[in-house]
């Protein structure tokens, strides 16, 4: 891949191990409302909050997406028989413990580094909280890498949407010749991206099957294996 001048990466799953740092804030949350943690509440919070967020109802009753935030820790508690019911000040301590997370999905540190050493420019575009995302990748051992991180939050525009990729290279005066986009989600990323013009790299490190028509054009199972693309 000739003349890039900048790499785009996705966040969570792709450089941040967000299944830690969901984790870490659960066990946080618990031990400071005096609730024993097992490793099933994560099993039971994760897909409840996904579900919430991608489809604002529970059960086939609708939430209202300014609610989802407390709601996913009222129906949460109700499931683990958790005797609390601030579930407002739940999710500030849960919210408080995440944006403080920074582990790394595997190799993510070595890829950032050989690619900076590279002189390319490397960004971040993820969808999210601008309080919750950028702390996470700044605040790491990547983010001494990284240049520049665009949340949806602060430009109105989720990825798929190509407004956000648009909005990053107007920022850097670059166009979708000069960057790749490198991201976990076919949907979101592998989409966005395309959407935009944007050449991609899949990121699939459980080799799940591709059942959709969206093509990426590459594909790595390891992320040092995009230093053998780029």
């Amino acid at each position: 891949m000739n003349n890039l001048k900048a790499i785009f990466f996705d966040a969570d799953d792709t450089l941040l191990d967000f299944d830690e740092h969901e984790k870490q804030a659960l066990i946080y949350l618990c031990d400071r409302i005096g609730v024993s943690y097992k490793d099933e509440y994560q099993g039971i919070f994760g897909p409840l909050d996904l579900h919430l967020w991608a489809n604002a109802s529970y059960n086939g009753i609708p939430v209202p997406v300014a609610d989802i935030a407390t709601y996913r820790f009222q129906i949460l508690f109700e499931l683990i028989g958790a005797e609390y019911d601030d579930y407002a000040a739940a999710n500030a301590l849960f919210m408080e413990e995440l944006k403080k997370q920074t582990a790394l999905t595997k190799n993510a540190e070595k890829i950032t580094e050989y690619l900076h050493n590279k002189g390319l420019l490397l960004c971040v575009v993820t969808n999210g909280l601008i309080e919750l995302q950028k702390p996470r990748v700044l605040n790491g051992k990547v983010g001494k890498f990284i240049s520049y991180v665009i949340v949806s939050e602060e430009v109105k525009a989720h990825k798929p949407s190509p407004l956000i990729f648009r909005a990053l290279l107007d920022r850097l005066s670059l166009t979708s010749n000069d960057v790749v986009m490198i991201g976990d989600s076919l949907a979101k990323d592998i989409q966005g991206a395309q959407n935009a013009g944007i050449k991609t790299i899949w990121y699939n490190p459980k080799r799940a099957e591709n059942e959709t028509n969206i093509i990426p054009d590459f594909e790595v199972n390891d992320l040092l294996q995009i230093a053998s693309i780029i």
